[in-house]
């Protein structure tokens, strides 16, 4: 009895491990060109006001342009962006990463940089409507999950995000 069940210990270990050599195929990701292009995520609904500009670029790369105020004073005091989320009742935090995909239209995944050094992907809803992109209200901005967790916000003022006009830089980026 006790050879049967080290055999079958024994076939059970075989058949969980891995002897393959070649790495994991990269999955590949959708940049739905919705996001392409300058965004500004904008905290405007307080009487002070912040903001910092990401660059969604079409291969998937997320860049961090300049915040205002520059010298992240006031509500940018901790991260520096705008672009950061917090998971409720506790300490832990994310900022946006470098890279970035979409599920859909309306969906946005960005990698996070967490205070916990664990990576996770936030994801945001924007309006479904992309007309909204470049009005002075934006996108909005829903956080609907970090790391696949629900109980996350964004933890500062009511942010929205906001289209850059096709061309525009951070310097001349204005709401149409």
């Amino acid at each position: 009895m006790r050879r049967a069940l080290l055999a079958l210990l024994a076939l059970l270990l075989a058949a969980c491990t891995n002897t393959a050599t070649d790495p994991d195929p990269e999955i590949s990701r959708e940049h739905h060109p919705r996001f392409h292009g300058w965004w500004v995520v904008a905290q405007p609904f307080h009487a002070l006001y912040e903001e910092t500009y990401y660059d969604f670029a079409p291969d998937g790369t997320l860049t961090v342009g300049p915040s205002d105020p520059a010298d992240c004073s006031g509500h940018l005091s901790e991260h520096c962006v705008t672009g950061s989320v917090a998971k409720m009742q506790t300490s832990l935090s994310c900022v946006f990463g470098a890279s970035w995909y979409s599920l859909d239209a309306s969906h946005v995944a960005i990698a996070g940089d967490c205070s916990d050094q664990v990576p996770r992907d936030i994801v945001i809803e924007l309006a479904a409507d992309p007309s909204s992109n470049t009005s002075f209200g934006g996108a909005g901005g829903t956080v609907v999950s970090v790391g696949g967790e629900p109980d996350w916000s964004h933890d500062n003022w009511d942010w929205v995000f906001r289209k850059c006009p096709s061309g525009s830089t951070p310097t001349s980026c204005l709401p149409q």
